[in-house]
């Protein structure tokens, strides 16, 4: 129960993810990316507490009519919080933790760097790991660990209408499916300056289908809130930071076993350019 916990964890924090759309970005730009999210979650009566950090680089590889390719290399993952009565410890910088059963499933992804081919409107048209590791473990259900599909947004770019707004303006945006993780999302530009770009967001997300996980099938089905804001460079569209808060609610069924779950997660994120 303890790995289907840990599941559910993984994947709610893969779904309060930001939402992309368009870039300015030359070739040879880097940036540095750290995201933190925190959980309070209530799983079959009992309270339980997760924290989620991730360092990443990430790097523009090319750009073109078409759009942009990006290279994001997670450097590290921590993991800290308490399942069913037993702490949970990850750093990708231990070996041991590495060589446990967390880090099995991850240890392919810290320091490789995963592709991502983006076109003009911020949508991922392919990826370098597409295809691979299919219905796999605990790391593939975390999007920190850039594990994304086709169609999706890309983090930590800025979401642009597809028309001119001015402060004050909407525009909705909306990716995925049921089965993935379907999202749609109200933007609102509040402000846009040399200091930068402030869109404030509301989403509303569902997921109704299964993982794996250790060879166990989990079937999911949540449903959720987040509002948030976050603040981009005016110049790139590259983020600079992002606060949000959502809430969760659903089942998660394990073996024939329906469990109900309750979450809040808070999320930051900063970015910085390297180059």
């Amino acid at each position: 129960m303890k790995n289907a916990f840990l599941a559910a964890v993984l994947l709610i924090a893969a779904s309060v993810s930001l939402q992309a759309q368009k870039v300015n970005l030359s070739k040879g730009q880097k940036i540095e990316t750290l995201s933190s999210t925190k959980m309070s979650m209530e799983v079959m009566g009992q309270n339980m507490e997760n924290e989620v950090m991730a360092t990443a680089n990430l790097e523009v590889k090319d750009q073109n009519s078409e759009g942009y390719v990006f290279a994001n290399t997670i450097r590290r993952i921590t993991v800290k919080g308490t399942a069913m009565g037993q702490d949970i410890n990850f750093d990708s910088d231990k070996k041991e933790d590495l060589d446990g059963q967390m880090g099995q499933a991850m240890k392919d992804k810290i320091n490789v760097p995963q592709e991502y081919k983006i076109d003009k409107a911020g949508k991922i048209v392919s990826l370098s790991s597409e295809g691979q590791n299919a219905g796999g473990g605990m790391g593939d259900m975390m999007n920190i660990t850039g594990e994304m599909t086709k169609g999706q947004p890309f983090p930590f770019i800025s979401p642009l209408a597809a028309k001119s707004v001015k402060p004050g303006d909407s525009w909705i945006d909306s990716s995925g499916t049921a089965e993935t993780l379907k999202t749609i999302t109200t933007y609102t530009l509040k402000s846009a300056g040399a200091d930068g770009t402030v869109i404030g967001f509301t989403s509303k997300f569902a997921k109704n289908g299964t993982v794996q996980q250790n060879g166990m099938e989990i079937q999911m089905d949540i449903a959720g809130t987040q509002n948030g804001e976050s603040t981009y460079d005016t110049g790139t569209g590259v983020l600079k930071t992002s606060a949000s808060t959502s809430t969760i609610t659903g089942n998660m069924s394990v073996m024939g076993q329906s469990i109900p779950i309750n979450a809040t997660v808070t999320s930051n994120t900063t970015a910085k350019k390297l180059l």
